[in-house]
């Protein structure tokens, strides 16, 4: 006998393949945004995220890259908030870029630049950048995440700020990574479940 899945599932997974849609306040002020499941954090935004956003000291005339945008919090904000700059921002999820660049437009960000990419491997030579953010997994590994700031690195500008957002248990590991690649960390906040940290290209 044909094994049939029960009509009240099929139902609900119909529901779940139409988008989530919600709108959310960033640093006081809202944004719109369109998402899906197999996102981060699809129905709401991260506390991580929004932890990290707080501690950013924005310029308006950075350039900034959001390394593993998800659907574009971080990079969208930097584009609001620095107007006179060009926000870059990447993943290697062609569904997160997709996302990003929807809720992009949604949001009339228009001095943006979202594009698929594995880590810094897809961005023009010619870019640089004054302020590089990120919400780091903690499950890619080590070496990815120094493959990230080596890169981050070469790309930033003197004066340049790295920050970064990881779960506790990556604090000490950011403090070594950091000061072995900018030679300068600064641990900026610690809550109970998440750090922000930072360096500067000197």
């Amino acid at each position: 006998m044909t094994h049939t899945p029960p009509a009240d599932l099929l139902t609900r997974a119909n529901h779940w393949r139409e988008d989530i849609s919600f709108t959310q306040n960033v640093l006081g002020k809202p944004f719109n945004f369109t998402t899906t499941w197999g996102i981060f954090s699809p129905e709401k935004l991260d506390d991580g995220s929004l932890m990290l956003l707080d501690y950013v000291d924005f310029q308006p005339n950075d350039n900034s890259i959001d390394l593993g945008c998800g659907y574009g919090v971080l990079g969208m904000t930097a584009a609001r908030e620095c107007p006179n700059g060009v926000h870059t921002l990447i993943d290697k999820d062609f569904m997160a870029v997709e996302y990003a660049k929807r809720n992009c437009q949604a949001n009339s960000l228009n001095n943006v630049d979202v594009h698929l990419s594995n880590g810094f491997n897809h961005v023009a030579d010619d870019k640089t950048f004054s302020l590089v953010m990120s919400n780091l997994p903690a499950k890619v590994g080590k070496e990815q995440h120094y493959l990230y700031l080596l890169d981050a690195y070469n790309r930033m500008e003197q004066g340049g700020r790295f920050y970064v957002v990881t779960i506790n248990g990556l604090r000490q590991f950011m403090k070594r990574a950091f000061t072995e690649v900018f030679g300068n960390y600064k641990k900026v906040k610690q809550g109970k479940t998440y750090t922000i940290s930072m360096a500067v290209k000197e």
